[in-house]
């Protein structure tokens, strides 16, 4: 089984805050006491961190169920309840974070340290002390907490590599990796060889690198899903500057011309990548075959509406036994010293809003005569409030009123003398909810 993971998704909720509470001061040279509830703490957030010492996903196939710490309920004397946790969940450099049921990108954490909040914790709720105002005194209600986020997410990787080595099923992408890095890809003579990308690290002149990924082959039809390109292109997106290889010893020009199109169909921004065209296995031909080779790659560069418009260099190599190695590394510092300044990452902005949308509905069904309104913060009202005080009970109508739960119960047809149930607590739809 592979153990590099680049799609998953979560399921992640941030903390409910805690609720306020009533008390009242007792204190022995306090006669007329007062309201002293105090205020329930903020639930715990979510956020998402990019972590540089992870290179996949794979911790998220044994966890995909993420819950921050709630707020505590407030105290007596008016203490406050103590915040919630933030929970940090770490990820790869290059993880795009999307929202399954909007399929809106919310985050692209690109640098490493770089964080993305991914649900933000419910509010506390405020006791009778905070809720007091100079014509009510001495309230006898309290606000529940608000409830947490739930989201569900799908987490993509997209490796940030500084070159990207494409090209069909045995040009000898991982051979040439090899020869160039010391990363050691699992290589043998039969298509498909690679399932997975490997990355490795070229080591410059001035002590320096810089890094070098082998996406694995790619098919016709790779853009819709045939043979494993589609599950690998989206790393290609990273890249400042592209190898294209292929195998001279093949149909080179089917094999790049097939390649470009699919890079095309797949994301047409991919045909603004530099690319330095590289013939693979050249020590299995003549020298004249191998001339031959980089003059008719060349003309078909200069084709109009060739693509992309970006391939310019082309050089003939032998990852095997090392042949024109050197030429190739320094056609690619020359490329990548011009691109210094181009950002290798496309960077996607979140919506706006995204993350400060919160779902405080509530759905009213109706069965004969009795009426159910459910929704996760009327019933956390309604379980905080004080059934039998009358101040308690009008400021609960007031709430509903203002949440159009009055309204939608009319709508429903309900009318007074009908039964209205909410969570656990049952009432009469008489006139003082009208």
């Amino acid at each position: 089984m592979s153990n590099f993971i680049d799609q998953v998704r979560i399921r992640v909720r941030s903390g409910d805050g805690g609720n306020g509470i009533v008390a009242w001061r007792r204190e022995k040279y306090e006669p007329l006491g007062g309201p002293a509830g105090g205020n329930g703490g903020r639930g715990g957030h979510v956020y998402l961190e990019a972590d540089p010492d992870m290179a996949t996903l794979i911790d998220f196939r044994y966890r995909s169920q993420f819950q921050a710490q709630n707020g505590e309920r407030g105290g007596p004397k008016g203490m406050h309840g103590a915040h919630g946790q933030d929970l940090v969940i770490r990820v790869p450099p290059g993880t795009v974070v999307r929202d399954i049921t909007s399929n809106r990108v919310i985050a692209d954490l690109v640098e490493p340290g770089q964080r993305a909040l991914l649900a933000e914790g419910g509010r506390g709720g405020r006791g009778n002390a905070q809720l007091a105002t100079p014509t009510r005194r001495a309230p006898a209600y309290c606000e529940p907490g608000e409830p947490g986020i739930e989201r569900e997410l799908e987490l993509e990787l997209k490796l940030i590599a500084d070159v990207g080595i494409v090209g069909m099923p045995n040009a000898g992408k991982s051979t040439l990796l090899a020869a160039m890095t010391r990363a050691h890809p699992k290589i043998a003579d039969y298509p498909f060889t690679t399932l997975e990308p490997n990355l490795g690290v070229v080591k410059t002149p001035d002590g320096g690198g810089y890094v070098l990924a082998d996406i694995p082959g790619l098919i016709r039809g790779a853009s819709q899903g045939a043979g494993l390109g589609d599950k690998f292109l989206r790393h290609i997106e990273r890249t400042r500057l592209l190898i294209h290889l292929a195998d001279i010893s093949a149909d080179f020009v089917d094999a790049i011309t097939t390649v470009n199109q699919e890079l095309h169909l797949y994301d047409e921004r991919l045909d603004r990548l530099p690319q330095i065209v590289v013939l693979n296995k050249s020590d299995l031909v003549t020298d004249e075959a191998r001339d031959k080779a980089l003059d008719e790659v060349r003309r078909l560069l200069k084709r109009p509406g060739r693509r992309p418009a970006a391939a310019t260099d082309v050089l003939a190599v032998s990852a095997a036994t090392r042949q024109g190695l050197p030429a190739l590394e320094k056609a690619l510092l020359g490329k990548l010293s011009q691109l210094r300044d181009r950002p290798a990452l496309p960077i996607v902005e979140p919506d706006s809003g995204a993350v400060e949308h919160r779902d405080e509905g509530f759905v009213v069904m109706r069965r004969k005569n009795v009426f159910t309104v459910a929704g996760d913060r009327i019933e956390r009202l309604v379980s905080v409030t004080d059934l039998r005080n009358p101040e308690s009970l009008h400021h609960l109508y007031q709430v509903l009123r203002s949440m159009g739960v009055v309204e939608a119960l009319l709508g429903q047809g309900a009318q007074p003398g009908c039964e209205v149930v909410i969570g656990r607590t049952s009432f009469i739809f008489g006139d003082e909810l009208l």
